[in-house]
């Protein structure tokens, strides 16, 4: 490691801070010559994303702000160190083929001749340097701040430049390899959606009949303990896995893995309902609508409905997973509120179409299928996660090398 250089981030890139729009210029569509503006909320779950996202003119005056295809960008607010879900300080990669202008409170970093863009990623990704970011911020929890300074600060120990590069190629492989199986998982699941669609919304027979959710299925809703007795939450993946709102819908349609532990003793002192594995869930307060598919036996807060079959649940669980994947949830009241929070009362009288059993037999002969790849695919992304995750501290210290010509 003697070619190794310990220096401060700041000598190998430049950090530009986004443009403060006026929020009287935004456009809610996207028309000639405008183009989407990348704020904090398309940044907040380290990938980049236009949910939500409003546009603004062209102006030769704004081009500084543009952001292209494989820029690195980093959240400068966000929440606190201690909170649960830490945003301020996660780096992304803009990965969309479109450029788009950049928001106050996002940062753009480009990397210099001495340093690769793709090995300046993957440092940002480290948890190590995540770390030293979130403890340098200020503010609230809700509201932490950090500056373009505090990057600029940030200790490195940078490789030389074919190294870097090489460390980088062996990660982005990973990465690659996982975009892949994502991507791949979302075509499975739209064919099964569309052939959800088909079958039981286009091509619903007369005959079938409706019934309620909470007739056909056993639904009980999760539990948690008081936050205030830490000692009943962990984040040791030897506890008990503890779904909430921010665990559906970022992996796919199941759940390896959740951000947060309850032990056992919380389990029982608490009356924690246990949702068996292959259990469908659903968010049904502040994020309405995201669903899942249990793959061991779970826990999950209050804001998730768990949907237990019997002997008797004429359907299969791809078909309910589908069903409330497509399911109009304004549909269930007549204000806007709906779309913060519904309530188990509503869960259980949700109409539900029953198709006869041959129907739904030939129907799972065919989602089955396409589910259980979905399920591999996710499992094999995990693996790749967990190995991508364990090389990336290990390559920036040095203690695992990699292989360049000089």
């Amino acid at each position: 490691m003697s070619s190794w250089r310990e220096c401060k981030l700041g000598e190998c890139i430049e950090v530009i801070n986004g443009y403060a729009f006026k929020s009287q210029n935004f456009l809610e569509e996207q028309i000639e010559n405008s183009l989407p503006v990348i704020k904090i909320k398309n940044v907040a779950n380290g990938d980049v994303n236009l949910k939500a996202v409003q546009f603004h003119l062209f102006d030769k005056s704004l081009e500084k702000y543009l952001i292209q295809k494989n820029d690195v960008l980093i959240a400068l607010t966000g929440n606190h160190p201690q909170a649960i879900t830490q945003v301020v300080g996660e780096a992304s990669k803009y990965k969309l083929n479109e450029l788009a202008f950049l928001n106050q409170r996002v940062a753009k970093i480009k990397a210099r001749d001495n340093m690769s863009n793709d090995f300046l990623y993957y440092f940002l990704k480290d948890d190590a340097s995540h770390d030293y970011l979130a403890s340098q911020s200020s503010g609230s929890a809700n509201q932490a701040n950090i500056s373009k300074s505090d990057i600029e600060n940030m200790p490195i120990s940078l490789p030389p430049l074919e190294e870097q590069k090489a460390i980088a190629e062996v990660l982005s492989s990973l990465d690659d390899k996982i975009d892949l199986l994502h991507h791949q998982n979302h075509t499975l699941e739209s064919l099964a959606q569309t052939l959800f669609r088909q079958w039981f919304i286009e091509e619903a027979k007369e005959e079938w009949e409706e019934k309620p959710l909470g007739k056909i299925t056993n639904i009980t809703i999760g539990r948690t303990p008081p936050r205030k007795e830490e000692e009943w939450f962990s984040t040791d993946p030897q506890d008990v896995k503890w779904i909430s709102i921010k665990d559906l819908g970022n992996d796919g349609a199941f759940i390896f893995k959740t951000s947060e532990y309850l032990t056992q003793e919380a389990v029982e002192r608490f009356n924690v309902p246990v949702i068996p594995k292959d259990t469908v869930v659903l968010s049904f307060k502040m994020t309405v609508g995201r669903v899942a598919v249990t793959t061991e036996a779970m826990l999950s807060n209050e804001a998730i409905a768990h949907f237990k079959f019997n002997d008797k649940t004429p359907i299969s669980k791809e078909y309910l997973y589908l069903f409330l994947k497509t399911f109009p949830y304004e549909s269930l009241g007549s204000t806007s509120s709906i779309v913060t929070a519904i309530n188990s009362a509503m869960i259980k009288e949700m109409m539900i179409l029953i198709p006869d059993e041959k129907t739904i037999k030939d129907f799972s002969s065919i989602a089955e299928p396409q589910f259980e790849k979905i399920r591999q695919n996710q499992k094999q992304i995990q693996t790749l996660e967990n190995l991508r995750d364990t090389l990336l501290p290990k390559f920036l210290s040095g203690e695992v090398r990699v292989k360049f010509d000089n």
